[in-house]
């Protein structure tokens, strides 16, 4: 074998520092060189009302073979927490994200953990400045009443310091203890700061609103009127609905127990009872087809927005309250051609609660018809009696009726039963006492349809609201 040369050798390393140079460079820029935040532009947002669209400017080394990076906003004075954020992926070095209109800090990432931040003191070449110290709560909003409280449930497990305060924004509307139990005092909004003198803080929103009251069977209640509600305060019914409805669980019998409690007990106003006029599905005996009279939408009828979602065939849209031509006659009581307050008839009411709870069984009336689909084809139909109702198999949550009328069974204590419906009878949707005694024996219920089959999950279930 011939001996290199010393000017072979002395080629030869060259060429191989030249080698482990470009590799060393390939691996520190592609494995330890983060990417780089070089614009953050905020604008409005044409799609959604009340949002923001933030676009994100990153800049990658064009060595890095991995070139996947990922943004996220986190709110101001709020620590990251990773292992609970959503980032969103960037695409050609651009992330477009749509948040509420507040002031955040944002972070990128690349595949390695690489980080770098617009926060204030944020170090990239230290990931160890990356500390997940965060406050949790099992909510962000709380909805109350003057008068009611509400238990803040609070984890403090990647806490270092866990002895936390809480400290209302505003003692006049509501106050909170040193466990933060938060209690309602005058109708208004504040926050709940929760703190620990170093690491971490978290606000809760709190609102207290004349719209909610104690869930009282007994109480009288007034009728929501034709545009009673302005937007913010429609708004706001939604938001407490869709609240209640998703701390239950929404898509359970908890969650459709929490929608129909709602409007029947804990709504201060009553939403009209209102015969159909027709259904989206065209069958007989009906003539007309157009929603009116019900309601196949999540949310409450009462804002001029959600006229848009109703399509209406010969009358209306209107929302509830306001008057709407009736189409169909029920035994004098409800004159076709005459006005009433638009609102809900029985099947509608049902099926507005089934829909608000997590369950969408389309347009179904309250009958037993063999030729079209009714809310007792959804579960079981067993006739009421005393020994099913001490058998354990009927819960709250199961429909209860006759042929033509449609109801929910909301609870029962040691003394009553509790059932929602709208009756022609109490003109409007309401929660009905009745004894225990007097159940099995009554005018008006009949059969139970036990809906296990529909619900599948409890979610946060209980027989009663206390």
């Amino acid at each position: 074998m011939k001996r290199l040369n010393k000017k072979e050798i002395l080629f030869i390393t060259l060429i191989a520092i030249f080698l482990v140079s470009i590799i060393s460079i390939l691996v520190y820029f592609n494995f330890f060189v983060g990417p780089s935040i070089t614009n953050v532009d905020k604008r409005d947002s044409v799609r959604f009302e009340n949002k923001k669209i933030f676009n994100i400017e990153i800049n990658n080394n064009p060595l890095k073979i991995n070139k996947e990076t990922w943004c996220l906003l986190v709110e101001k004075n709020l620590a990251l927490d990773e292992d609970n954020s959503v980032w969103e992926k960037a695409s050609n070095g651009y992330c477009s994200i749509i948040a509420d209109d507040k002031d955040y800090d944002v972070y990128v990432k690349d595949s390695y953990n690489n980080y770098d931040s617009t926060k204030d003191g944020f170090k990239k070449d230290k990931k160890k400045e990356i500390v997940l110290k965060t406050i949790k709560t099992d909510v962000d909003n709380v909805y109350l009443y003057i008068g009611q409280s509400q238990q803040l449930i609070v984890d403090t497990s990647n806490l270092n310091d866990k002895n936390i305060s809480f400290n209302s924004g505003n003692n006049d509307v509501a106050i909170v203890d040193g466990n933060g139990l938060i209690t309602g005092k005058s109708n208004g909004k504040t926050t709940i700061i929760i703190q620990n003198k170093k690491e971490a803080k978290k606000e809760v929103n709190v609102v207290v609103t004349r719209l909610i009251k104690e869930m009282d069977p007994a109480a009288k209640r007034d009728y929501f009127t034709c545009n009673m509600l302005n937007d913010e305060e429609a708004n706001l019914l939604d938001d407490i609905l869709f609240d209640r409805v998703n701390r239950a669980g929404y898509g359970t019998r908890a969650g459709v127990l929490a929608a129909a409690r709602f409007l029947t007990l804990e709504s201060t106003y009553e939403v009209p009872y209102f015969y159909e006029n027709g259904r989206l599905e065209n069958y007989e005996p009906y003539k007309h087809v157009d929603g009116e009279g019900r309601y196949y939408h999540r949310g409450l009828y009462l804002s001029p927005r959600k006229t848009k979602e109703i399509t209406a065939s010969f009358v209306g849209p209107v929302m509830w309250g306001c008057k709407l031509q009736n189409y169909t006659d029920w035994g004098g009581v409800y004159v076709t051609g005459e006005l009433y307050p638009n609102g809900l008839d029985c099947s509608g009411f049902v099926t507005w609660a089934l829909l608000n709870g997590g369950f969408d069984v389309g347009d179904v009336g309250a009958g037993i018809e063999p030729n079209h689909k009714d809310v007792t084809d959804l579960g079981e139909i067993v006739y009421l009696s005393d020994e099913l109702m001490a058998s354990g198999r009927v819960k709250a949550g199961d429909l209860i009726g006759l042929d033509g009328h449609a109801a929910i069974l909301i609870g029962w204590d040691e003394n009553n039963y509790y059932i929602a419906e709208s009756l022609n009878t109490t003109k409007g949707v309401v929660a009905t006492t009745v004894k225990r005694s007097d159940l099995v024996h009554n005018s008006i219920y009949r059969y139970v349809v036990l809906m296990d089959g529909v619900y599948k999950e409890q979610g946060n279930y209980n027989s009663y609201w206390k």
